[in-house]
């Protein structure tokens, strides 16, 4: 099996700045390699601090704003209508909101695949929304929102929108951070984890890799690289500078595994990075998944994306009994 993970944690630059290298600094200055304790240990304040820096940067903490100083900061988007509702985006809600005061949106800090929650207009900032969502599409006059649920009212008087924190994300990675720490001994990471953290050298098989291309237009440096790669038996780093042609040789690593029937785990910082290997795993016909929500891939990817392929099942109602129960769930937590 191999496994593709790219681990990023995005933070201000005025947030934190001391607070987050005198914790790192901390848990190094003894040994140059960082323990899975010490990673753990490390990894789930600063979490939290990112957790709290977005939330600190939406309207969702600022008890102590006013809805005109919020608009005028960006953070939210007053006195919108609901123009229309309709189901598309494999069975999302798409509600499309325009100005109830003009042509055109104020300005704003939204953008495509923002996380926003809808208020009544006039709520309180710290009122429970009436949902929330990803933006969509956005226009100089109007701004679509996908939706899991349509709202069951309030969408016929004068609305907010509001830039929010995925908290729930925020959950899962803390939980898996946990888990990492519990199940490491015995988890499919038995191996790979002591080599990541240098408790381990790396082993290559000794054997030599025979395969057949299926991108012959590969350079010889290429075809290094995926010789070497399909040698290692629990990791192996591929880097260079732009347009070397990593994601042309990733995709063939990937193509050349599959082949050899393994389970591929392809992970990367962005949803644009994952959508372009996505794109070009396409056409060579291998059963994939792409996972994350329809609002934030690529057109061209939508086929793949796990909402689609669910909706293409012939379980399609009881998949969608089971995504209810599991979003009720998340809110309970």
């Amino acid at each position: 099996m191999i496994v593709t993970v790219t681990v990023e944690i995005m933070m201000p630059k005025d947030f934190q700045d001391v607070e987050v290298e005198k914790r790192v600094k901390n848990s190094s200055k003894n040994s140059s390699a960082m323990s899975l304790e010490q990673f753990v240990s490390t990894m789930a304040p600063l979490l939290d601090l990112e957790k709290e820096a977005e939330i600190s940067a939406s309207m969702t903490s600022g008890a102590t704003r006013t809805l005109d100083a919020a608009q005028k900061k960006g953070s939210s988007i007053l006195n919108l209508k609901c123009v229309d509702a309709q189901t598309g985006l494999m069975g999302k809600s798409l509600l499309e909101f325009q100005s109830t005061k003009g042509d055109v949106l104020p300005a704003h800090k939204f953008g495509i695949h923002d996380v926003v929650v809808l208020k009544p207009n006039k709520a309180d900032l710290g009122s429970p929304p009436l949902g929330q969502g990803v933006v969509y599409r956005l226009k100089d006059s109007s701004i679509t929102v996908a939706f899991d649920d349509i709202p069951e009212e309030g969408l016929n008087s004068p609305l907010r929108l509001e830039k929010g924190a995925n908290e729930v994300t925020y959950r899962r990675m803390k939980d898996t951070l946990i888990q990492l720490s519990k199940e490491v001994l015995r988890g499919p990471a038995a191996d790979l984890v002591p080599v990541l953290f240098g408790e381990r050298p790396p082993t290559v098989s000794k054997k030599d890799v025979t395969f057949s291309l299926f991108n012959t237009n590969l350079d010889h440096s290429q075809k290094d690289t995926i010789s070497k790669a399909l040698s290692s038996k629990n990791i192996f780093l591929l880097h260079g500078p732009p347009g070397t042609g990593k994601t042309t040789t990733v995709v063939e690593i990937i193509l050349q595994e599959v082949k050899r029937g393994s389970k591929i785990l392809a992970c990367a910082a962005s949803n644009i990075a994952v959508d372009n290997i996505v794109e070009r795993l396409v056409p060579h016909r291998v059963k994939l998944v792409r996972v994350g929500h329809p609002a934030r891939l690529l057109p061209q990817v939508l086929d793949s994306a796990l909402d689609a392929q669910v909706l293409r099942g012939d379980n399609s109602s009881l998949a969608n009994d089971i995504r209810k129960e599991m979003k009720v769930k998340d809110i309970e937590k």
